[in-house]
């Protein structure tokens, strides 16, 4: 049998790499803005809740992103919406560095979510359709697991450059991704699937499509469902966590830099494990499995036995994170090609909806004292991950 690495020809090893580098490079602008909320804050006299309020605002566009590109991607092809997405949210972000006043920071932050909204959307459903079907599985989690590693860049570039040059500088480092356009645009080859489509029936890319193609509609309802609770998972772990590391435990922005860095090492391997437990397993016990384990780390996680910190931050990556590894390869296989696109986009970033809030109400409930913020964290952290097991009871056949 020929070896998975040799399987794929050198245009599918192009299409995943570019999709890959673009979640990563994603991750990596996201990500910079959570680690810098409290200097943020203190800049423009904002509150946690207020910064924690525009992450927010940053996932409710990405759903407009994910519908503008999925549409795009149905009707045009998936490489070129993939570089303009790509090119869109690195300047947008870039542009925060200029920001006179907290609003400007808002404003430019949404419509940097419209284009990783899009970048998601354009690049799983091209990397997945062009991957061979035998390791497709192990091809998900690494592509979703390439958000581990710009979260982890993230974390090493601001505790280098933030307490020498501050948090503008960070986001100026932001706008350089744009640069991956050109590689994209010279060497990575339009979706053989969606070519395949094309010749057999023109593409119309109507969004009624959605609603008359059998089995779509529901699958679309389960799919957004599941994945909001897992997102809910995720940022009750990483919405407010180099908060709770500086404010809490006393951490240093390096101290955080290197636990945010465990945390993506783990969400690495996680992703990567879980891709390819489902491919062989099924879905299913991939994601239940390490959301189970998820409820029983999530003390180690938050501190309640600061020596084992690093511990803690390692296991939440592995198993809070690390199930995201199935996305790809789960909504890309729920899909006919025709309508493939705007589904898997318009699921994804549905899902994302309700976890936009999942930051803001962590904040306000730690901030009225009810709960602290650690507290505020493991009740949202284990609640999602219940949610995630319960929704697989339900799942679609």
């Amino acid at each position: 049998m020929t070896a998975w690495w040799r399987e794929p020809s050198r245009g599918q090893w192009a299409s995943f790499v570019a999709a890959w580098l673009g979640w990563v490079l994603d991750a990596f602008d996201f990500t910079i803005f959570l680690l810098v909320m409290k200097q943020i804050a203190a800049e423009f006299g904002e509150t946690y809740v207020a910064t924690a309020g525009s992450i927010a605002l940053t996932l409710l566009t990405r759903l407009l992103g994910a519908m503008v590109a999925g549409w795009a991607a149905d009707r045009f092809g998936r490489k070129w919406p993939l570089m303009i997405s790509i090119a869109w949210f690195a300047v947008c972000d870039g542009l925060v560095s200029l920001a006179p006043s907290f609003g400007w920071v808002l404003a430019l932050r949404a419509l940097f979510g419209f284009g990783m909204g899009a970048e998601w959307t354009a690049g799983a459903t091209l990397a997945m359709e062009n991957w061979p079907e035998r390791t497709r599985g192990l091809a998900s989690g690494v592509l979703q697991g390439s958000w581990a590693i710009g979260y982890l860049l993230a974390g090493l570039v601001a505790g280098a450059v933030v307490p020498t040059w501050g948090w503008r500088a960070l986001f100026l480092i932001a706008a350089l991704p744009a640069l991956l356009v050109l590689p994209i645009r010279a060497f990575v080859p339009e979706s053989e699937a969606w070519s395949t489509s094309r010749r057999e029936s023109p593409p119309r890319a109507s969004w009624r499509d959605l609603a008359s193609t059998p089995g779509v509609l529901r699958r679309l309802v389960w799919s957004a469902g599941f994945l909001a609770a897992g997102f809910c998972g995720y940022y009750a772990l990483t919405g407010t966590y180099a908060v709770l590391l500086q404010d809490t435990l006393g951490q240093t922005l390096p101290q955080v830099s290197w636990h945010v860095a465990l945390f993506n090492v783990g969400m690495l391997v996680g992703a990567a494990a879980c891709g390819a437990l489902a491919m062989r397993k099924g879905v299913p016990l991939a994601v239940g499995l390490a959301a189970g384990l998820m409820i029983v780390a999530t003390p180690l996680y938050l501190g309640a036995e600061p020596a084992m910190l690093a511990v803690g931050a390692f296991a939440g990556g592995v198993f809070g994170a690390g199930s995201s590894g199935t996305t790809p390869l789960l909504l890309t296989s729920l899909f006919p090609t025709a309508v493939r696109a705007r589904a898997v986009g318009l699921a994804y970033q549905l899902g994302a909806v309700p976890a936009a809030f999942v930051p803001m109400a962590i904040a306000a409930l730690a901030g009225s004292k009810i709960l602290t913020l650690g507290e505020s964290m493991g009740v949202a952290t284990v609640g999602a991950q219940t949610l995630v097991i319960a929704m697989l009871l339900i799942r679609p056949r």
